[in-house]
């Protein structure tokens, strides 16, 4: 005996049928979101993850700087103005330090006429005025206490400043000067791509970066054979103050960075593969707030 005749055997079968297509719609739509929640966690994972790799490169240069500027053998060698004593003891205490901690800087010292005494990098280098253009230099000067910060010179680097006491008097003051390759190296490690992104209006100051790669209106500082094609093609006017956005087969995230007057000198930009082409319409990006004090409200 037929327990459902032929009419609503065919019924039941488009019902099954539509509620594996509605199943099989449904999971696609589950497998989606979790990818797109995996990829909005890598993203923010990295954002994070960066900054702090930042902070702690800042606070590194800090205590560096703080530590020369105590030293007593260096404060000796400039007290007696003996540029060639001083770049040989800098140059050894960098050559130490490297070993110990794995480290790469430079230093620089300033007399306290604001002017350069020596430079680590360059013994020619000598009495070059520094306060039109060097704002942490300035700012060390007047308030006599160490800072650190991301600050143009002829490069764009963090720069830690601590003033170089005797008996309680400012005589001078150093600098320790620290790169981005171990904040590159150390994301590499985790998976991603790092581009620096320097505003072209400031190669007037930075111009030693004037023939690195150019990514619309930003200058590559890290120039090291980057693969900037999916970058070029994203409109950088949109970044706000960070965030993250995709572009076919890679995500990004970002923050930009500042001066010491809190003027907006560019961008550092982590990139990690996004096989399944996520595109995210709605991106997670914010717009920092300054207030009157110079406060970064975020």
């Amino acid at each position: 005996m037929k327990i459902f005749d032929s009419h609503t055997n065919r019924y039941i079968f488009i019902l099954l049928n539509f509620a594996a297509i509605t199943l099989s719609f449904f999971f696609y739509k589950l497998t989606q979101i979790d990818k797109d929640d995996n990829l909005l966690s890598q993203l923010e994972n990295g954002l994070t993850t960066t900054r702090y790799l930042f902070e702690e490169q800042k606070r590194y240069a800090l205590s560096l700087s703080i530590l020369l500027s105590q030293d007593q053998e260096l404060k000796n060698s400039f007290l007696k103005k003996d540029r060639k004593e001083s770049f040989k003891i800098v140059n050894k205490k960098i050559s130490l330090l490297k070993k110990l901690q794995d480290s790469n800087f430079d230093v620089q010292i300033h007399n306290k006429d604001l002017t350069t005494y020596i430079r680590s990098w360059d013994f020619t280098k000598k009495d070059i005025p520094l306060e039109s253009f060097r704002q942490g230099v300035v700012k060390v000067s007047k308030e006599k206490k160490p800072l650190v910060s991301i600050e143009l010179g002829k490069r764009l680097n963090i720069k830690a400043i601590s003033p170089i006491f005797k008996d309680n008097e400012q005589i001078g003051s150093i600098e320790v000067i620290i790169g981005f390759d171990y904040l590159e190296n150390e994301l590499k490690q985790k998976g991603y791509e790092t581009f620096i992104l320097l505003e072209n209006k400031y190669l007037k100051i930075a111009d030693t970066l004037i023939e690195n790669e150019k990514i619309q209106n930003y200058t590559l500082v890290n120039d090291y054979n980057k693969n900037t094609n999916l970058l070029k093609k994203f409109d950088l006017k949109k970044l706000k103050d960070y965030g993250y956005f995709t572009s076919e087969k890679k995500a990004f995230s970002y923050f930009s960075i500042y001066s010491l007057t809190r003027e907006k000198l560019g961008y550092i930009i982590i990139a990690l593969s996004n096989d399944d082409n996520i595109i995210i319409d709605n991106s997670y990006e914010k717009q920092r707030v300054i207030d009157k004090s110079g406060i970064i409200i975020e």
